[in-house]
């Protein structure tokens, strides 16, 4: 396609199609815009893309959006909080795509009649669409689980040297939104240690809620509460103490307020005010015991596996099967019943 001279069109050339279309030059604005193909159409360096509103308040707020995908993935779109997945759409007629063109309120409504060159340099037949998706998570919780935490005194094993991901490493190739991801390390009970994301060997997490579940024994602090900073300072010769703290967030659950201290004597009574207590969590701690037998037997006759999980959860507290939810299914057609463990994945 041969690109025009801009010259091609003059004032006389406009006033003649005007005249023909019945219209005086005081009909029109005074300036006239005459759009050419640009001899090197470039359509590929162009890319439209539909916004829905919760994207479009995004941009307006000022907030960021990012593409996140690799090169075997379909790419996504997300926000700060929600994911996208994006799909080619075709366009049923062509969409020209000029820099130059003036419209509305940018062309003078009153002037001396005048020509303005617009050039085409590239033409759209499809463009970019986003539907709402979830986002592509099970890719985190295989990153996660290729190196997880065992203990400090693991680290330096040869099936401990694999990689290890910040946030921000998550955020370039997990497609999910950072709250998204944020949600999930959540309920893979992720732990940051030394700002890098791990997920807890099960074994290594056995261990250590058994341990915080001993202590409370022995200081009667399953009735009472747990003294977080006690709790931690006692475990952390044998720990870290960060994993510590993170066990007791997934398994307790914060009190709002101090348990009494009117019976206790003033001296035994802490000085902290602003000291934390936790209470733990019946269902989130049945709910281990339950994991830890199923894991290690596979499938259980259901009577005796009832039977050993009430033995095996902390005095006082009471097992019932709604805490199975997500770990496990009965196999009521056999005989006799059986349970086995069946996860469900993120």
């Amino acid at each position: 396609m041969m690109e025009c001279d801009h010259n091609e069109r003059t004032l006389e050339d406009i006033n003649t199609v005007l005249e023909y279309a019945k219209l005086e030059a005081s009909d029109v604005k005074p300036t006239v815009q005459c759009i050419y193909f640009s001899q090197q159409l470039d359509n590929q360096s162009f890319k439209l893309l539909e916004l829905n509103d919760t994207v479009l308040e995004t941009l307006t707020n000022g907030e960021k959006v990012v593409i996140r995908g690799s090169a075997e993935d379909m790419a996504v779109l997300c926000t700060s909080s929600a994911t996208f997945e994006i799909k080619e759409a075709e366009i049923s007629n062509s969409m020209l795509i000029t820099p130059q063109l003036a419209i509305g309120q940018d062309v003078e409504d009153s002037g001396t009649q005048n020509i303005q060159v617009a050039k085409v340099i590239s033409v759209m037949n499809n463009y970019y669409e986003l539907r709402p998706c979830k986002p592509r998570i099970s890719k985190l919780k295989k990153l996660l689980e290729e190196n997880m935490f065992s203990g400090r005194e693991c680290e330096e094993d040869e099936q401990h040297q694999g990689h290890k991901y910040s946030l921000e490493d998550l955020l370039d190739i997990v497609q999910g939104s950072e709250t998204e991801i944020k949600e999930s390390l959540k309920k893979l009970k992720a732990c940051q240690i030394e700002g890098l994301w791990r997920v807890l060997d099960f074994n290594f997490l056995s261990q250590v809620l058994n341990h915080i579940i001993q202590l409370c024994e022995e200081n009667e602090w399953l009735s009472t509460g747990i003294p977080l900073e006690e709790c931690v300072e006692t475990l952390g010769q044998l720990f870290p103490k960060e994993v510590i703290t993170h066990i007791i967030q997934c398994y307790a659950d914060e009190m709002k307020s101090a348990p009494s201290q009117r019976d206790q004597d003033p001296e035994d009574q802490p000085m902290e005010i602003d000291a934390k207590f936790f209470t733990f969590n019946e269902d989130k701690v049945c709910q281990f015991f339950a994991e830890l037998i199923l894991r290690s037997s596979g499938k259980f006759n259901f009577k005796e596996f009832l039977r050993v999980w009430e033995q095996t959860v902390p005095q006082g507290m009471k097992t019932s099967l709604s805490q199975l939810e997500g770990i496990a299914l009965i196999e009521r057609d056999s005989v006799p019943e059986v349970m086995g463990y069946y996860p469900v994945s993120l």
